[in-house]
C-alpha cells in the first residue's frame, strides 16, 4: 500500500549548445616540379620560411661595417675636428710658380740670381748640395730653361760670359735644343785697388848763413834712391756657373776659382770684313727694318747716326748706332732703337731702351 502523495516527475534538463569549432585554413600544398604554384586563397597569408644567414657572411658584413666606420672617421670626422678639411677639394687650382732659391752664394758674401721658372714648371724642385749645387727636376724643357738662365746671368752687373774651361770667351752659343748639354759661364771678380800711401816727408834745406865771412860748406851729394822692386801681379778670381741639362733635369753649380776671363784671339773675319762707322751704317741699311725689329718695309724712313767711340761687348769692340724715325706728324726725330755692331762684322746687338740689356740678334754679314 502506498503511503503519501506521489512525486511529480522532473522536467528534463536543457542541454547547452556547444561552441562552434574554429576552422583552420587549409595548408597550401607545395607545388610539384614542373607545375605552377597554386593560386593564393583570398584572406589567407602566405607563410614564408625563415632562413638563417650563414656565419661567414655575418663576419664579412661586420668587417666591412667596421672598415667603413674607420674610413669615415679618418678622412671626414677627424679633418673636420682638426680644421684640416678641404671644402674646395673638388675645385681645380691653377698651377703656381715653384718656390725656388732666389740667390746662389759664391765665395765670401757674394750671390747671383737663382733660376726662376714660370707657372708651368710648378712641379720643379731645387735641392742644395754641399758643393753649392742646385738640381732642378721635373722640367718641361731643360734646354730652354738653361738658355733662359744664361740670358739672365748675361744681364747681371758685372755680366757673365760663355767661356771654355780656360775662361776664354766663346763666340758660338751652345745648342740648347739638344737633349743633353753643358754650358760654362764666368765673370772676373773685381780686384780691390791697394790703398795709396803718402810719400815720405822731405826735410827742408837749411838756409845758408848770412855771414859773408862764413866759409861755404860743400853741399852734400844726394844719394840715389833705390829702384822700386817690381810688384807681383795680384791673384785674380772668377765666379763660374756651370749648367748641365738632361731630359727633365737641370744642374746649376756655382764656384769661385783662380783665373781671369779673357777675350778670344782675333778671328779671320776681322781681316776680311773690318767695318768702319760708315760700313756699320751700311750694314743696318742692307739688313732692313724686319731684321732690326722695326716696322716698315724700307730703311728710307729711318736715319742712322753712329757714335764716335767704340764699346766692348763680350770682349770685342763694337760701334754703337742710334736709329731715328722722322716719318711722323711732328717731323721730329724719334729714337726707335740703339744697336751695336762688332768691328769684325760678326755680331749685332740690340740695346733694350728700358733696361739697357744687350741682346744679340741673328745676323749674317752682307757684303
Amino acid at each position: 500500500m502506498a503511503f503519501g502523495k506521489p512525486k511529480a516527475p522532473k522536467a528534463p534538463k536543457e542541454k547547452k549548445p556547444k561552441k562552434p569549432k574554429k576552422e583552420k585554413p587549409p595548408k597550401a600544398k607545395k607545388p610539384q616540379k614542373g607545375k605552377n604554384a597554386p593560386e593564393a586563397v583570398e584572406g589567407q597569408e602566405e607563410e614564408q620560411p625563415k632562413k638563417k644567414l650563414p656565419l661567414p657572411f655575418l663576419i664579412i658584413s661586420l668587417v666591412v661595417i667596421i672598415a667603413a666606420a674607420v674610413i669615415v672617421f679618418l678622412f671626414v670626422i677627424k679633418p673636420m675636428l682638426s680644421g684640416d678639411a678641404d671644402p674646395d677639394a673638388s675645385v681645380s687650382v691653377e698651377p703656381e710658380p715653384p718656390v725656388l732659391p732666389t740667390e746662389i752664394p759664391i765665395g765670401d758674401d757674394v750671390s747671383i740670381k737663382g733660376l726662376q721658372l714660370e707657372a708651368d714648371e710648378s712641379g720643379a724642385q731645387a735641392v742644395k748640395a754641399k758643393t753649392i749645387t742646385y738640381t732642378y727636376t721635373n722640367l718641361v724643357d731643360s734646354g730652354k730653361a738653361a738658355q733662359t738662365y744664361v740670358g739672365q746671368l748675361a744681364g747681371e752687373d758685372p755680366r757673365f760670359n760663355v767661356v771654355d774651361e780656360e775662361f776664354v770667351i766663346q763666340r758660338e752659343a751652345p745648342d740648347y735644343t739638344a737633349a743633353e748639354g753643358m754650358v760654362l759661364l764666368a765673370r772676373n771678380v773685381p780686384v780691390e785697388e791697394p790703398e795709396a800711401t803718402d810719400p815720405p816727408e822731405t826735410e827742408p834745406a837749411e838756409t845758408q848763413s848770412q855771414d859773408p865771412d862764413a866759409s861755404a860748406e860743400p853741399t852734400p851729394t844726394p844719394t840715389p834712391e833705390p829702384e822700386p822692386e817690381p810688384t807681383e801681379e795680384p791673384v785674380t778670381y772668377v765666379h763660374t756657373v756651370r749648367i748641365t741639362w738632361s731630359p727633365g733635369v737641370c744642374v746649376v753649380t756655382a764656384d769661385e776659382q783662380v783665373g781671369k776671363v779673357t777675350s778670344p784671339p782675333p778671328s779671320v773675319v776681322t781681316a776680311q770684313h773690318p767695318v768702319t762707322q760708315r760700313g756699320a751704317v751700311q750694314q743696318l741699311e742692307k739688313l732692313g727694318p724686319a731684321a732690326l725689329g722695326l716696322p716698315g718695309a724700307s730703311m728710307d724712313m729711318y736715319e742712322i747716326i753712329p757714335m764716335d767711340a767704340t764699346e766692348m761687348v763680350n770682349g770685342a769692340p763694337c760701334i754703337r748706332m742710334h736709329v731715328f724715325n722722322d716719318d711722323n706728324a711732328a717731323q721730329s726725330n724719334d729714337l726707335v732703337g740703339s744697336y751695336l755692331l762688332s768691328i769684325d762684322a760678326e755680331h749685332l746687338y740690340r740695346v733694350d731702351p728700358l733696361t739697357d740689356e744687350i741682346i744679340e740678334l741673328e745676323y749674317e754679314y752682307i757684303p
